[in-house]
C-alpha cells in the first residue's frame, strides 16, 4: 500500500509548480506577449535600417586597388618611389576628398550651386555623345548648304559721329552748320570719330539698336541727329553700307566644321533625351 501511495506521490509532484516543463510554459507565455512582438519587430526595424543606410551609404574604402593607382600616378609625377610616409599621405589625402565629396553631394550642392550642375551637365552631355567622328569634306558643304542663313556676313556701315555727352540745346542750329560743310566741336569718345564698315551687332553693341535703325535708314552722305545712345548723344554723317551676303565656304570652313559636330552631338542627346523621360518623371 505505502509503494502506492509513493508511487502518487511521485506522480502528484511531477506534476507540480516544481515540475521541469514549467520553463517550456514560461517561454511560451513570453513568445505570446504583444511587448515581446513589439520588441521583435522595432529589432528588425533597427536592422533593417542600418542594413539600407550602409546600401545607401557605403562605406569610405581605401582598397589595393585604389592605393597602387594612386602610388603609380603620384610616382610618375614625382620620379621617385614612395615611401611609407608618402603612401600615408596619398590615403589621408584620398579618404579626406571622399569625405568633401560625399559632404558635398550630402548638402545638394550638386542640385543648387551653378558651376556644379554646370560642370556634371558637360560631363554627362561628353558621356552620352562622345567625340564627334571627323566629318568629310562633303559633309561639311552639306552642312554649309543646309544651313546658309548662319552663314551670311550681316550688314556692314561706314560712319562718322560727333559726340556730345549731354544733350545740345542748339541741337538744330548745330546740325545746320554740319551740313553746311562747317565744323563743330564735341565731346572725346573712347572710339574716335570715324567707323569704317562696322556690322550692326558691332553698331549696337556700342550705340544700342536705336542707333542701328536710325543709321539704317539714314541717307548717305547727310548728318543727322542728335541720337541719343547710353554713352551720350550724337550727330552722324552715314557712308556706304554693305549689304548682307553670303560668305563663301573656304572663308569660313572651320566655323562649319565646328557648328556640324555640334550639331552631330546635339543630335546624340536628343536621342537619349527620349530615354531619359522614361526613366525619370517630367511634370509637364
Amino acid at each position: 500500500m505505502n509503494n502506492g501511495a509513493d508511487v502518487m506521490d511521485s506522480a502528484a509532484s511531477a506534476t507540480g509548480p516544481s515540475a521541469r516543463p514549467a520553463p517550456m510554459r514560461f517561454g511560451g507565455k513570453v513568445l505570446r506577449d504583444p511587448l515581446f512582438a513589439f520588441l521583435l519587430a522595432g529589432v528588425a526595424l533597427f536592422g533593417g535600417y542600418h542594413v539600407v543606410q550602409r546600401l545607401e551609404k557605403p562605406p569610405v574604402i581605401f582598397t589595393p586597388d585604389i592605393e597602387q593607382a594612386q602610388v603609380a600616378d603620384w610616382e610618375t609625377l614625382t620620379g621617385r618611389k614612395a615611401s611609407a610616409a608618402d603612401r600615408a599621405k596619398l590615403k589621408a589625402d584620398y579618404i579626406a576628398e571622399e569625405l568633401l565629396f560625399r559632404e558635398a553631394i550630402d548638402r545638394n550642392m550638386h542640385l543648387t550651386d551653378g558651376e556644379t550642375r554646370k560642370q556634371l551637365v558637360d560631363k554627362v552631355r561628353y558621356l552620352i555623345a562622345g567625340a564627334p567622328p571627323e566629318p568629310s569634306e562633303e559633309q561639311l558643304v552639306n552642312h554649309y548648304a543646309g544651313h546658309l542663313d548662319l552663314y551670311r556676313a550681316e550688314p556692314r556701315t561706314s560712319f562718322t559721329q560727333i559726340f556730345r555727352q549731354q544733350k545740345p540745346t542748339d541741337a538744330a542750329l548745330l546740325l545746320a552748320q554740319l551740313n553746311a560743310g562747317e565744323t563743330i566741336g564735341g565731346d572725346d569718345f573712347w572710339l574716335g570719330r570715324d567707323f569704317p564698315r562696322y556690322g550692326d551687332s558691332m553698331v549696337r553693341g556700342i550705340f544700342g539698336q536705336d542707333f542701328v535703325e536710325q543709321l539704317k535708314d539714314a541717307p548717305e552722305g547727310r548728318w543727322f541727329g542728335p541720337i541719343q545712345s547710353p554713352r551720350g548723344w550724337h550727330f552722324v554723317r552715314r557712308g556706304e553700307r554693305i549689304p548682307s551676303a553670303m560668305i563663301p565656304f573656304p572663308a569660313i570652313r572651320d566655323q562649319v566644321r565646328q557648328d556640324y559636330m555640334i550639331a552631330h552631338s546635339n543630335a546624340a542627346i536628343q536621342q537619349a533625351l527620349a530615354g531619359l523621360k522614361e526613366k525619370f518623371d517630367v511634370a509637364q
